[in-house]
């Protein structure tokens, strides 16, 4: 009689675990699926934030620097 319960007890776990487990994997599947047909359709547009820089620029570029210098002298003068 325990035997028999127990045998159904663990059945009915690993049907449970193996329900649990195939909805997580299909989930997993819908949600590249998904993710594969946003990027096709819908690419996202190329921002600031996704530009990579190299890795030998280190800082930002000699007309940056002197654009900023010139701004600086100039508010400099008027106060």
């Amino acid at each position: 009689m325990v035997a028999e319960l127990l045998l159904e007890a663990a059945s009915l776990m690993l049907i449970g675990m193996g329900a649990v487990f195939a909805f997580l994997l299909l989930l997993v599947f819908i949600v590249q699926l998904i993710s594969r047909v946003m990027q096709r359709y819908f690419p996202a547009k190329a921002t600031a934030s996704n530009v990579v820089t190299t890795p030998g620029s280190s800082g930002p570029s000699a007309a940056v620097i002197a654009a900023i210098s010139t701004a600086i002298h100039q508010y400099r003068q008027q106060q």
